[in-house]
């Protein structure tokens, strides 16, 4: 399967939430997580726009392989691969025992609902701020894009965001730095 996202820069968190309940959208999360993202021992998933991610919540974790992105216009698509996890430490410990080591570690607050066939994130980042994500989960991108324009309008999203938390957060310790 195709996992297909638009990020963008929040126009207020609790205004998306609002709007959401409003559309008649479902909530399926409210809670902390933390995203602990592996560099492979031979491989710079930087270069070959891959990442290995394990991802811990309170209500279950699941280690995730995500391939290269594929850009469409307002969208990114990428392969991804999940197997859910109920001891996330034995996870961590088995990938490092593999050779990958841990690289970062990004901490969100997040709410999720469904609306129509998107899956909305409501995201408070440490360390970047507010951010909505709409993700779908498909085989045919294009007609993705579709859905996601529609939801974008209706939530009034307008700053899109092509790069992940994660080179966010790489790109922010790069400037710090300078």
């Amino acid at each position: 399967m195709i996992e297909v996202e638009s990020k963008y820069w929040s126009p207020g968190n609790d205004k998306v939430e609002k709007t959401l309940v409003r559309l008649g959208a479902r909530k399926v999360f409210d809670g902390a997580m933390e995203d602990v993202y592996f560099a492979h021992p031979s491989r710079d998933f930087g270069r070959t726009d891959e990442a290995l991610r394990l991802r811990k919540r309170d209500d279950g974790s699941e280690l995730t392989y995500k391939g290269p992105r594929m850009h469409l216009e307002h969208t990114k698509a990428r392969e991804e691969i999940s197997l859910k996890v109920e001891d996330p430490l034995a996870a961590q410990r088995i990938v490092e025992r593999l050779g990958f080591g841990e690289r970062y570690v990004v901490r969100k607050r997040r709410t999720s609902y469904i609306y129509d066939k998107l899956r909305v994130d409501i995201d408070t980042v440490d360390g970047l701020g507010e951010f909505v994500e709409l993700e779908l989960i498909t085989e045919e991108p294009a007609r993705a894009e579709e859905l996601m324009r529609t939801a974008r309008d209706e939530l009034g999203l307008e700053k899109l965001e092509p790069k992940t938390y994660l080179e966010m957060l790489i790109g922010r310790e790069g400037k710090a730095s300078d």
